[in-house]
């Protein structure tokens, strides 16, 4: 074969080499959400910067669009309206603890789905309970349309919420998504990563009053968003905006 052949069908395959893989890195944090079933910049196959997956709603830094399915089963249609009260709740604590600058934009509820498709999932035995059963009140797990989901009862508390919400969204407690902290043992820290027993409060910790050798959930927050938080100061963020909640037949 002739030099000038052998270097054409380099060049081409470099080229292609670069089509396939050329995008595939420095997408931002699944954090963000951005569920979609169209074209664009999701991780998966939905528009915005996100999660990918879903209905097409996107959203900004900190406006979570997430996918909530139950498994095992339908519930009816009460039950799912009833989760609505459950999901703006959950939302307005969200916005509580940060200030103002993070909130539950959009979720889908599906009925009988599967962890694959998921940000949250609920059992159909827990959809009108606040825990999982069995002492356990909720968990976050590998799985999902991230990598990893919460699962939780229909009718969670913010409180339970929110700490399950650290450990998906920021790795809390410290920040690390191989080793991520709990905040309710030797004494436990005043914020939701701990527990009321524990002396948790609704809050995320600073360093001001964080009381483990590992980072503060404000510290690891702030190394990861564009939010602003002063050392010592809770201002009162009032209500937050409505969540956008679509039930799926």
């Amino acid at each position: 074969m002739k030099q000038s052949n052998v270097i054409l069908i380099f060049v081409v395959l470099t080229l292609i080499t670069v089509m396939v893989y050329g995008c595939g890195g420095g997408h931002k944090s699944d954090r963000i959400g951005g569920a979609g079933t169209g074209t664009g910049t999701g991780t998966g196959s939905g528009t915005g910067s996100g999660n990918g997956g879903g209905t097409g709603t996107t959203g900004g830094e900190n406006e979570f669009v997430y996918v909530w399915v139950i498994t095992g089963g339908s519930a009816s249609t009460a039950e799912l309206e009833a989760m609505r009260v459950t999901i703006q709740a959950a939302s307005e604590g969200l916005y509580e603890i940060a200030h103002g600058q993070q909130y539950i934009k959009h979720v889908t509820i599906k009925n009988n789905g599967t962890i694959d498709e998921c940000h949250i999932s609920t059992p159909l035995s827990r959809v009108t309970s606040g825990t999982l059963g069995g002492g356990l009140w909720a968990r976050t797990g590998p799985g999902g349309l991230t990598g990893r989901h919460i699962e939780c009862g229909g009718t969670v508390d913010p409180f339970t919420f929110a700490h399950e919400h650290g450990h998906m969204e920021y790795n809390l407690a410290g920040g690390n998504p191989q080793d991520r902290k709990e905040e309710y043992t030797n004494g436990g820290c005043p914020c939701v990563m701990s527990t009321g027993a524990s002396g948790g409060r609704m809050q995320y910790c600073d360093d001001g009053n964080h009381t483990y050798s590992f980072d503060s959930c404000w510290k690891v927050i702030l190394n990861q968003t564009s939010m602003t938080h002063t050392t010592g100061d809770y201002p009162v963020s009032g209500a937050g905006p409505l969540t956008e909640i679509v039930i799926e037949p």
